[in-house]
C-alpha cells in the first residue's frame, strides 16, 4: 500500500496538472479595452448574425449567437467577442460572455448589437417556461461527464477505473454508466435525497479534494445539467428516446486575417423526432494543433501564430471538424512567382502564397543528384556518375536522370524494402524462405511496374502454399480477422481503426461495428501446416502453411452478440454493409471496392506514403492516419495527385517521377526569411538521418569495402536483406526496425549515443576506413596525387568537389603527417562524420 505521504503527492501533482490543464485551456482572451476592440471590428461593409432570431422554449434551452463582419478585401472577421450588446428589456433573457443566450421568463425581446456604426437587432422570444424541463442522463449528464473529462481515458473511463470508479469511456455506454452512478459506491457519489452532497458533484466543481482537480465551475452548464439531474431523482431516459441526427458547427470553416485571430463557434444538434437544440457548452472541443491554436471549453477558439487547424467538436458519439485557417500579413512579403514544373507546384506554390511563406530557391546539381538517388534508389551516385552528371550541360539533364534512376534495378530493391517493412515481413513470423520469397515477390512487381492497385488485389485475394505463392504470406504474418482489419485498413486507407475494437473510436466516426463489420472480410481465411512429402522429424514447425478460404466463418460484435456482415469503410456518408453471392471470397469483393477509383481512401493513402518517402514528411501526418482531426496540411494537392494517380492506372513509377520532377521537390533546404520557421507546408526541402540501410551501403561505397552478411554472397547490400534478422549492430543501432508493426513510426529516426559511438569508434567505420584495399587504399596504390585523391573522396561521399576552404585545411592536414596513410584515414573518417554525408538534404 502506498503510504499517506505518497498518497498526498500524487494527489498533489495531479492536481496541479488537471490545473494547468485547465488554465491552458482558458488562455484565448479577445481584446477588452474598447481601443482594441474596435481596432478588431474597424470598418466592416456589413455585419451579420447567426442565428438572426432566437427562440428559447424551456429552461433548460440556450443560444450561442456568433457575429461576423465582412471586409472590403473578401475577409471576414469573428467580432462575437467585440461588440456592444445588450437587451430590451431586461428580465426575459440573460446575456452571458460571449453572446451565450439563457431564458429568464415568456416573453419577447430585442438584443441590440453594435459594430462601431453597424446596428443589429436580434428578436428573441421566450416560451415553456412554465413547463417542467426534466434533464436527459443520456442527452446531458453523459454530455456534461463528456466537458468534464470525468469519462476519458486517463481518469473514470480507463478500463480498470480510478479509486473503484469506473465509466465507460466518453459515455459509449450510458446504460452501464447509469448503474455505476446510481447503484454503486451506497449511493455516496449520487445522493438523490440531498442532491448537493452528492460526490459527482462535490468533485466535479472542485469543493472536495479530488486527484483530478476541478471539473467545471459551479455556475457552468455541466454542473447545472448535473445539479438538476440528482435533484430530479436520478432517472434514466425512455427506452424509445430519439437519437442523435445530426451535429452542425456554425461556422463550418473559415479563414482569417490579421487581426481576428478569435472564432467562437456554436454547435446545434438534431434529433431524431425533429427537435434542435444548441449544445455548444455539452460539448468538447480540442485543437488538432494547440501550437497554432488553442480552443477554450466554451468553444473559442484563438490562434498563437499563422497557421490550420482543425477544431474537433463532439457531442456525444457525434463528431464535427472545423477546418480554420489564420494569416498574418507580412508587409515586406512580396510572391516572387516562382516557375511552376507540373500541378504539384501549382498546389504547393498556391498553399505557399496564402500562407505567405516562399519556396526557396532551386538545389544545386551536386544536392540534387545526390538527393534523388537516395530517395529513389537508396543509395549515393558514384563518384563518377556524380562526376558525370555535374558536366552535362543538358538543360533536361535532371528530369532524364529520374527517368533513368526508376528503371535501373536497385529502385525495385529500394521500394521493396519499404513496404516489406510496412507488411512486417520476417522470418518470425513466416520463416526464412518466406521472408525471402515476399521480398522477391514485391522487387518482381517494382521491378515490372505492375499497376499498384493489382499488387494490391493481389497480396488480399491470396491463396495457396506460402512459399510458392508469397503473396499468402500476408495471412500468415496476421492470422486472425481483426489483426487482418486493422493491418488493411492502416496500410491501404490510411485509417487507424485499432481505437474502435473495445469502443466508438474517440476521435473519428468510426464505430464498434465498422470495426468488425471490416473484420468480417476476413473471417473466413484460414491456415493449415503444407502437405509434406515422406515423414518430418518430431518436434519440427511446419515449414510452411497453406491459406485458403472456408466455407463458413463470420464475426460477432463482442458487446451486442450481432454477427456482423462484411462492411465498407465510406467517405462523409458512412459506413455500409457489403452484398456478397453464395460461395464467392469475400476478399475478391473487398480487394475490388478497396482499389476501386471511386474508393475515397485508397489512391491518397498510397500517394501520401510515396509522398513521405520522397519529401520526408506526409501531406497528411503521421501517414497512416487519415482523419477530420488531422487534416492534411494541402487538400488540393493530395487530390491532385490521388487523382493522377488513379487516372494513370496506378502507375507507381510514373507518381515516383511526377513528384520527383517538381520543383517542389528540388527545392534547397537552406531557409529564407519568410520559410525559416515552416516544417509543414513543404517551402523548401527536409533534411532527415539517412535510414540505416542506406548509411550503411553508403559507408560501404565511400570506403569501396562491402559489408559481409552471414549466409548471403560478397556484395550484398543493406537495403537488399529479406528482413532485419540479421542482426546487425550497426543496422540496429540507426533504427532498423523489427517488423512488428504495420507503421512507418515504427523506423527510429532520432539521434542516440549509440549511433554517436558507430559513428565515432564503432567497428563498422573504424574497420572499412582502415581497410588496406579500401578507396583510399587503392587510390594511394595508383599514386595518385593528393589534390586527386581528395577530389576522389569528396565526390564519393558527397557528390561534389572539395570547397577551397575545405581543400586547404585536408591537404594541409595530410601534409604534416609522417604516415600518410593515417592522415588520409583521418580525412576520410572525417567526411563520414560529417552531416552532409549523414543526412539526405
Amino acid at each position: 500500500m502506498p503510504s499517506t505521504t505518497q498518497q498526498f503527492l500524487r494527489t498533489w501533482v495531479l492536481t496541479i496538472a488537471a490545473s494547468w490543464i485547465t488554465q491552458a485551456t482558458l488562455t484565448a482572451a479577445p481584446p477588452q479595452g474598447a481601443e482594441e476592440r474596435q481596432a478588431v471590428i474597424a470598418e466592416p461593409l456589413r455585419v451579420e448574425v447567426t442565428p438572426a432570431a432566437v427562440t428559447l422554449n424551456g429552461v433548460r434551452d440556450a443560444r450561442q449567437l456568433v457575429v461576423t463582419g465582412h471586409y472590403a478585401d473578401n475577409a471576414v472577421r469573428d467580432l462575437t467577442r467585440v461588440v456592444d450588446a445588450k437587451v430590451e428589456p431586461e428580465g426575459i433573457v440573460e446575456l452571458h460572455e460571449g453572446l451565450y443566450l439563457r431564458p429568464k421568463t415568456n416573453g419577447t425581446a430585442t438584443l441590440l448589437l453594435r459594430a462601431n456604426q453597424k446596428e443589429l437587432q436580434v428578436p428573441v422570444t421566450v416560451t415553456g417556461m412554465e413547463k417542467p424541463a426534466p434533464v436527459s442522463f443520456r442527452r446531458d449528464v453523459i454530455a456534461a461527464l463528456n466537458v468534464g473529462g470525468c469519462n476519458m481515458g486517463a481518469c473514470h473511463g480507463t478500463p480498470s477505473g480510478k479509486n473503484g470508479f469506473k465509466l465507460s469511456l466518453r459515455g459509449f455506454d450510458p446504460a452501464a454508466d447509469f448503474i455505476q452512478l446510481t447503484r454503486e459506491q451506497f449511493g455516496r457519489r449520487t445522493d438523490k435525497h440531498n442532491p448537493e452532497a452528492s460526490l459527482l458533484l462535490l468533485k466535479g466543481v472542485g469543493r472536495v479534494p479530488h486527484e483530478g482537480g476541478q471539473r467545471f465551475g459551479p455556475s457552468s452548464v455541466p454542473a447545472e445539467m448535473l445539479t438538476a439531474w440528482l435533484r430530479e431523482g436520478l432517472k434514466d431516459d425512455a427506452p424509445n428516446l430519439p437519437a442523435v441526427k445530426k451535429v452542425e458547427v456554425t461556422p463550418a470553416g473559415r479563414i482569417l486575417k490579421t487581426p481576428a485571430r478569435w472564432q467562437q463557434l456554436a454547435v446545434n444538434v438534431t434529433y431524431a423526432d425533429g427537435l434542435t437544440r444548441d449544445v455548444t457548452r455539452l460539448s468538447v472541443f480540442s485543437s488538432s494543433d494547440p501550437s497554432i491554436a488553442d480552443v477554450t471549453p466554451t468553444g473559442l477558439v484563438e490562434f498563437k501564430r499563422a497557421g490550420e487547424v482543425a477544431i474537433l467538436c463532439r457531442y456525444l458519439e457525434e463528431m464535427v471538424a472545423v477546418r480554420l485557417t489564420y494569416l498574418e500579413q507580412r508587409p515586406d512579403f512580396r510572391w516572387t512567382h516562382p516557375p511552376e514544373v507540373n500541378f504539384v507546384d501549382t498546389h504547393v506554390f498556391a498553399k505557399l502564397q496564402q500562407m505567405s511563406l516562399l519556396p526557396s530557391e532551386l538545389c544545386t546539381d551536386s544536392e540534387f543528384v545526390r538527393r534523388a538517388y537516395l530517395d529513389c534508389l537508396g543509395r549515393m551516385p558514384t563518384a563518377s556518375e556524380a562526376q558525370a552528371f555535374l558536366a552535362d550541360k543538358d538543360p533536361q539533364k535532371r528530369d532524364k536522370l529520374i527517368d533513368r534512376l526508376v528503371d535501373m534495378p536497385e529502385f525495385a530493391d529500394f521500394w521493396a524494402l519499404k513496404w516489406a517493412d510496412v507488411l512486417r515481413s520476417s522470418r518470425k513470423t513466416i520463416q526464412t524462405k518466406g521472408s525471402y520469397g515476399m521480398q522477391a515477390w514485391l522487387r518482381g512487381h517494382f521491378l515490372k511496374n505492375t499497376p499498384f492497385d493489382q499488387v494490391v488485389q493481389e497480396l488480399l485475394t491470396a491463396t495457396g502454399d506460402t512459399f510458392s505463392h508469397p503473396a499468402a504470406n500476408y495471412f500468415r504474418i496476421a492470422k486472425d480477422p481483426t489483426s487482418l482489419a486493422e493491418t488493411t485498413a492502416q496500410l491501404f486507407l490510411g485509417v487507424r481503426m485499432q481505437c474502435a475494437k473495445c469502443h466508438n473510436h474517440p476521435f473519428e466516426r468510426w464505430t464498434q461495428d465498422d470495426y468488425y463489420g471490416f473484420s468480417a472480410w476476413f473471417a473466413r481465411v484460414k491456415t493449415k501446416p503444407a502437405p509434406v512429402v515422406g515423414t518430418r522429424p518430431g518436434g519440427n514447425p511446419p515449414a510452411s502453411e497453406v491459406v485458403y478460404v472456408a466455407r463458413s466463418g463470420e464475426v460477432a460484435q463482442p458487446r451486442s452478440g450481432k454477427q456482423m456482415a462484411p462492411r465498407y469503410l465510406g467517405g462523409h456518408a458512412g459506413a455500409t454493409d457489403a452484398t456478397i453471392a453464395p460461395g464467392e471470397d469475400r476478399r475478391a469483393v473487398l480487394a475490388t471496392w478497396l482499389t476501386s477509383p471511386d474508393n475515397p481512401f485508397f489512391a491518397k493513402s498510397v500517394v501520401n506514403r510515396v509522398w513521405f518517402h520522397l519529401m520526408g514528411k506526409g501531406i497528411v501526418d503521421p501517414v497512416d492516419d487519415f482523419r477530420d482531426s488531422n487534416p492534411s496540411c494541402n487538400d488540393a494537392l493530395l487530390e491532385a495527385l490521388a487523382k493522377d494517380f488513379t487516372a494513370n492506372k496506378f502507375n507507381f513509377k510514373r507518381l515516383v517521377t511526377t513528384i520527383m520532377k517538381s520543383r517542389t521537390y528540388q527545392l534547397s533546404a537552406q531557409p529564407n526569411d519568410f520559410n525559416k520557421d515552416d516544417d509543414k507546408y513543404f517551402s523548401r526541402a527536409i533534411t532527415k538521418l539517412l535510414t540505416a540501410e542506406q548509411l550503411l551501403d553508403a559507408i560501404c561505397d565511400f570506403t569501396a569495402v562491402p559489408e559481409k552478411f552471414p549466409g548471403l554472397p560478397t556484395g550484398t547490400r543493406a537495403i537488399q536483406l529479406p528482413d532485419g534478422e540479421i542482426n546487425h549492430p550497426f543496422l540496429k543501432a540507426f533504427g532498423q526496425p523489427a517488423r512488428e508493426l504495420a507503421c512507418e513510426c515504427e523506423r527510429e529516426s532520432d539521434g542516440n549515443l549509440a549511433q554517436a559511438l558507430q559513428l565515432i569508434n564503432g567497428p563498422t567505420v573504424n574497420d572499412k576506413v582502415r581497410h588496406p584495399n579500401n578507396r583510399l587504399g587503392q587510390l594511394l596504390a595508383a599514386k595518385r596525387s593528393d589534390e586527386d585523391i581528395l577530389t576522389e573522396l569528396y565526390f564519393a561521399a558527397l557528390a561534389r568537389a572539395p570547397f577551397e576552404e575545405e581543400k586547404r585545411i585536408a591537404l594541409q592536414h595530410v601534409a604534416q603527417r609522417n604516415d600518410k596513410r593515417k592522415a588520409w584515414e583521418d580525412v576520410m573518417w572525417a567526411l563520414i562524420n560529417t552531416r552532409e554525408f549523414l543526412f539526405r538534404h
